[in-house]
């Protein structure tokens, strides 16, 4: 913010300082006379809300003055809303929707775009980036946020400054950095469902150049959320770890070197598949669960128990240098991710079909950026980005009845490679002190590969059979823009306009039977919005209205067990949504959010259509088409889906609900022997369907979350009562539809726990 903007900010907060302290005095009445007898005094008047400082443009900046929609989420807010990861993200950022795929994928969707679905080489729409380093596995998208700073979901294409797949937007999560001064925190937690765990930070000075901080976590949730009531276990329980180590080293007075390095790592039984109706022999799933005595919101029926192993690891250099007016910085990192799921997908007693899936996902990325630091009124960014990644399966294994009797394996071995090169460049200049304009470019170049081969084991026979290998190449260039123009109304009050062109990058579908080639993923991104700073800085209300038009969509579709992704040929997207934060005074604070997303196809001929078994003698299989996927007879089969091409123009996008919204805030009241804390949030989600033919929906819920907590006089530790979907609502964190019916994953039922707690 300039120097005359400063000097009017504080000239408006003089004249409205008495108005809104006889207001707050109002609003805070049924507060504790201990809180009301001292909003008059200088020390308890009204808070105001800080300056969130946000590097949604490369470089530090108030997110208030920066010309893009930007929901910012702190530490005290990930506390309010129970969000402990990046799933729960949604309860808190309006028109963004996360569910996971087969336990282990993240799907991030915002304002309608998103990944359905994922497979080897497929990366996301909405990027997630980690201090600085892109995340490309699918895996990474599901962060534990412990030591997390602050995350900043930016909304829309971001397609200049961050490029890499951020079509739908990125998700930017900080955590800590290391600092000179020792301190720390610590948890101990015990929650139901027999969980626990345990998280540390600390930090401090090794010398007077260097820096350390490591954090830890362990949880280990020993009940499940449900049971498997053909094997009598649990499904849904497991272990979950994660660390971090930081280096920070001051190597001259213009020069930083950040080195750091990371690990997580999750086995799980999941995903617990839960067939909504008939499967593949026509019996009624819930139906079965209820007769063995279990409870369809949460148990499954199956003739194996699911299995998920997920390690990821990575490590990454950070180097800044000053050189005076010009600010360089590096970004060296390296990420290698494996995934295993074991799973039944076709929702019987018997092993008739058993996939069991080794995914890896290695990737390197080096970024430059260099960035004017002068305080004039043209700021600009220049940089390159290049990655390397390597993924694919080793191998995708299919067992079962229908393999060779259930003796023997198909496996399919696929390799999907990537070397990409990018360059960009941003520039904003002030025409005025109140106006600014801001252009950017950027041009990426990916070339494509893969290999892929099939091995079949008959174990009737003893032979094995390798298929010839399978290997093609393809080169996607696109150049990718945006354009912005901003104005300060007031001292509080900026309006913005712009225009944005992301770029999804095409690839291959090796595992798919014949091999599909993606084609790259385009959309035209118009926005308009507002961002005020209202009453004295006590209240902040941001709101942005967008129009998207997509072209080359990519869509997802499960058929016998085996991720397929194809494209529709376009979508538009249309809404609006809006983020508020109130300090009430400075022990009471409220925040909410609303979001409305119209998010339909425009043009899906070529869409996957299920239609459940049994068939009526009145459907007719189009010419030239068969049931894909089909356990058997078509005319004959009892239950699952046969699934056909047909024409789905004019259907809402998956995973979209129309309407999210969510409330919620904090209190403190201090006392003699400590302060209490009550923190809540509710989440309401309007539902959503989950296939192109939007025939499985997902209902309308809501989530509610809340906490109390007591700190000690000095704050120094603390203890915490929480629950999470305290009304225990039942929702599906997946839902599809195969050929062997339509299923789902349930999400988490009530959890409550207690937390103890200390900071040092």
């Amino acid at each position: 913010m300039n120097s005359q903007h400063r000097r009017r900010r504080v000239a408006a907060r003089m004249s409205y300082r008495f108005l809104m302290l006889a207001g707050a005095c109002l609003t805070s009445g049924w507060v504790s006379p201990s809180l009301a007898d001292t909003s008059s005094n200088a020390e308890a008047a009204p808070g105001v809300l800080e300056e969130i400082v946000v590097t949604a443009q490369k470089r530090a900046e108030n997110v208030q003055e920066v010309p893009i929609a930007i929901s910012v989420i702190g530490t005290d807010m990930l506390g309010d809303a129970g969000a402990s990861g990046t799933v729960e993200l949604k309860n808190v950022v309006p028109a963004l929707n996360i569910t996971t795929g087969v336990g282990g994928f993240g799907l991030p969707r915002i304002r309608g775009i998103g990944a359905s679905g994922q497979g080897p080489g497929i990366e996301n729409p909405v990027a997630v980036v980690v201090d600085g380093v892109y995340h490309g596995a699918a895996f990474g998208v599901l962060q534990s946020l412990f030591d997390t700073a602050q995350v900043a979901v930016l909304k829309g294409p971001q397609g200049t400054l961050f490029g890499r797949n951020a079509t739908g937007g990125v998700i930017q999560v900080t955590t800590y950095e290391p600092g000179f001064d020792p301190h720390g925190k610590a948890i101990l937690e015990y929650g139901n469902y027999d969980t626990k765990r345990g998280a540390a930070f600390v930090t401090g000075g090794i010398t007077e150049t260097l820096a350390i901080s490591l954090s830890g976590q362990y949880e280990k949730r020993d009940k499940g959320f449900g049971t498997n009531v053909v094997t009598g276990n649990d499904v849904q329980d497991g272990d979950t770890w994660a660390g971090r180590l930081k280096l920070k080293w001051l190597a001259t007075e213009d020069t930083t070197v950040l080195l750091s390095g990371d690990f997580m790592g999750r086995d799980a039984s999941e995903p617990a598949f839960r067939n909504f109706g008939l499967n593949t022999l026509g019996q009624n799933i819930p139906q079965l669960i209820i007769n063995a005595g279990g409870d369809p919101a949460n148990d499954i029926y199956s003739d194996m128990d699911p299995l998920l192993t997920a390690r990821q690891k990575g490590g990454s250099i950070t180097i800044n240098h000053d050189f005076g007016g010009v600010e360089l910085k590096s970004i060296t990192a390296y990420r290698d991710t494996k995934l295993r799921t074991l799973f039944d997908p076709d929702g019987t007693a018997l092993a008739r079909l058993r996939i069991d899936n080794h995914n890896f996902d290695e990737q390197f990325t080096q970024e430059l950026d260099l960035l004017s630091t002068d305080d004039g009124p043209l700021t600009w960014v220049l940089g390159g980005f290049y990655m390397w990644n390597s993924a694919g399966q080793e191998p995708g294994r299919t067992t079962g009845l229908l393999t060779f009797g259930g003796n023997g394996y198909s496996d399919v071995m696929t390799d999907v490679r990537l070397n990409s090169i990018s360059g960009f460049a941003q520039t904003s200049y002030a025409v005025s002190d109140d106006t600014k304009i801001t252009g950017g470019l950027r041009y990426t170049h990916d070339e494509r590969t893969f290999e892929a081969y099939s091995v079949e084991y008959n174990g009737n026979t003893r032979t094995t059979t390798r298929g010839a290998l399978q290997s093609d190449s393809r080169t996607f260039s696109k150049v990718t823009w945006r354009l912005a123009l901003d104005h300060q109304f007031t001292p509080d009050v900026m309006g913005y306009v712009s225009y944005n062109r992301g770029f999804r990058s095409g690839t291959f579908v090796p595992q798919a039977n014949p091999i599909i080639v993606l084609e790259p993923e385009v959309v035209d991104a118009y926005e308009v919005g507002l961002k005020t700073d209202l009453f004295d800085g006590i209240a902040r209300l941001n709101v942005a209205a967008y129009f998207y038009d997509q072209t080359n969509v990519q869509v997802q579709q499960v058929i016998s067990g085996t991720n397929s992704i194809y494209n529709a040929d376009g979508a538009e997207t249309y809404g609006v949504d809006a983020d508020l934060t109130v300090q009430v005074t400075d022990n009471f604070r409220v925040f909410g959010g609303l979001g409305y997303t119209h998010a339909r196809y425009t043009d899906f001929t070529n869409a996957i259509i299920s239609v459940p078994y049994p068939l009526t003698s009145s459907f007719v299989i189009p010419t030239g088409q068969t049931c894909r996927g089909t356990f058997g007879n078509p005319r004959t089969q009892l239950g699952g889906n046969c699934l056909i091409i047909g024409d789905a123009s004019g259907n809402k996008l998956q995973n979209t609900p129309a309407i999210t919204a969510n409330f919620g805030g904090s209190l403190e009241i201090p006392t003699e022997i400590g302060s209490f804390t009550f923190s809540g949030n509710y989440y309401y989600n309007d539902g959503y369907v989950g296939t192109a033919d939007e025939r499985v929906v997902q209902d309308s819920y809501d989530l509610v979350s809340g906490s109390v907590t007591w700190h000690n006089p000095t704050k120094s530790y603390f203890v915490k009562l929480w629950a999470q979907n305290l009304t225990n609502s039942h929702y599906f964190a997946q839902i599809g539809a195969t050929n062997s019916g339509d299923n789902g994953t349930p999400g988490a039922p009530r959890t409550f726990g207690l937390t103890i707690g200390a900071d040092f």
